[in-house]
C-alpha cells in the first residue's frame, strides 16, 4: 500500500509537470497564432500596397514615355527668330502705349467739350428763360 502510495504520488507528480508543461504549450500556441494572424495581415496590407505602388509605376513610366517622346520631337527654334519676336513685342507694346494715350487725351477733349456744351446750353436758358413761352403763347 505504501509503495502503491509513493507510485501514486509520482504519478501525480507527473501528472502535473505535464499539465503544466501543456499549459504552458497552449499559451504558446496561442500566442503563435496571434503573431501569425497580425503577420498574415501585415502581409495582406504589404500585397496591396505592391498593387498599389505597382499601378503608380506603370502610369509613371507611361508619363515618362510621353514626356521622353515630346523631348525628342522637340525643335528649338533659332535664336534670330526668338530675337524678332521680342523685337515685334516691344514694337507692339510700344504702339499699344501710344494708343492708350491718344484715347486718354481723346477722352479729356469729349470731357472739356461737354461740358462746354452744358454751359452753353445753361447759358442760353438762364438768359431768357420765358422766350420759349412766349412763342408758345403767341401761337
Amino acid at each position: 500500500m505504501l509503495k502503491l502510495k509513493h507510485s501514486s504520488g509520482n504519478t501525480l507528480q507527473v501528472l502535473n509537470t505535464y499539465k503544466k508543461k501543456l499549459n504552458h504549450l497552449t499559451m504558446e500556441s496561442n500566442r503563435l497564432k496571434k503573431e501569425i494572424a497580425q503577420r498574415e495581415e501585415l502581409l495582406s496590407k504589404i500585397d496591396e500596397e505592391t498593387e498599389s505602388v505597382e499601378k503608380e509605376r506603370v502610369k509613371a513610366e507611361s508619363v515618362n514615355v510621353n514626356l521622353r517622346r515630346q523631348l525628342q520631337d522637340y525643335i528649338v527654334p533659332e535664336v534670330i527668330d526668338y530675337v524678332q519676336v521680342r523685337a515685334d513685342l516691344y514694337d507692339l507694346t510700344k504702339t499699344l502705349k501710344t494708343w492708350e494715350r491718344k484715347v486718354d487725351i481723346a477722352q479729356m477733349e469729349l470731357q472739356k467739350y461737354q461740358k462746354q456744351w452744358m454751359l452753353m446750353r445753361e447759358h442760353s436758358r438762364s438768359v431768357n428763360p420765358w422766350a420759349t413761352m412766349e412763342q408758345h403763347a403767341a401761337l
